[in-house]
């Protein structure tokens, strides 16, 4: 038992100052750990806003995507139809006034 008692001793021999700067280190320590997750909290807390906008932003770009591909479609239909003979022999007689061989065209003025 006195030869461990005896270990110990020398190995504090050995350490003199120990405890004296291991609380200044440990201070420095406690500091830094504490700058660093102020840091992380910091930089969590401006990438959150950040997310937030751009899902904002991504919101609006769908939306008008949705717009844009409803007055697509609406296009689509309109391109279709004018490449129909009905529809283009509708637009002939409005718009032209023309008629087919045989057929008389009757104008009333007031």
């Amino acid at each position: 038992m006195k030869a461990k008692q005896v270990i110990q001793n020398k190995k504090l021999a050995y350490l003199p100052g120990a405890r004296q700067r291991s609380s200044a280190g440990n201070k420095f320590s406690k500091g830094l750990i504490a700058l660093l997750i102020l840091y992380f909290v910091f930089m969590f807390i401006t990438q959150s806003f950040r997310l937030l906008q751009m899902r904002r932003t991504l919101s609006s770009i769908e939306e008008e995507i949705q717009v844009v591909r409803l007055q697509n479609e609406e296009m689509q239909r309109q391109i279709e139809q004018l490449h129909s003979p009905a529809y283009l022999e509708k637009m002939a007689r409005e718009e032209l006034g023309m008629v087919r061989s045989g057929e008389l065209l009757f104008l009333f003025r007031e």
